[in-house]
This record gives C-alpha cells, structure tokens and sequence, in this order.
C-alpha cells in the first residue's frame, strides 16, 4: 500500500526539520558576525585597504563592501 499524502507531508516536514533548524541557526549567527564586521569593514576602507583584499580576508562580495560602506554607520 503506498503512503497517503498526509504520511507524505509528515515524512517530508521531518526531513526539513533537522537541516532547516540548523540552516536558521546559522543564519542567526551570521547576523551576529556580521553586526560585528560592518564597522571593522567600514573602517578598513576609510583606512585605504583595497575592497579585493576585503574580499579575501572576509570572504564577502563586492556589492556588499559598497553597500555596508555606502550607508549611514548603524
């Protein structure tokens, strides 16, 4: 007999729980770290050091350096 839907959904619903809460936990800590690195990355570049050497020690985009940089200190 093959699974009915509601069996289905609930197989499905524990499959996503384990991986999503983590996905969220991780992504609430991202934000802490990020919090924490805006200022530092705001400061390196009033500083002079170049958005690619950014890049490399932070692992962030180009377009998020300008962005963080471009607006107004949190």
């Amino acid at each position: 007999m093959s699974p009915t839907p509601e069996e289905i959904r609930a197989e499905v619903v524990n499959a996503l729980a384990g991986p999503g809460g983590e996905r969220l936990s991780l992504t609430a800590r991202l934000a802490e770290v990020d919090a924490t690195l805006k200022p530092l990355v705001r400061r390196a570049v009033d500083a002079g050091i170049v958005h690619p050497r950014i890049m490399e020690l932070t692992g962030l985009a180009r377009g998020t350096i300008r962005a963080w940089t471009r607006t107004p200190a949190d």
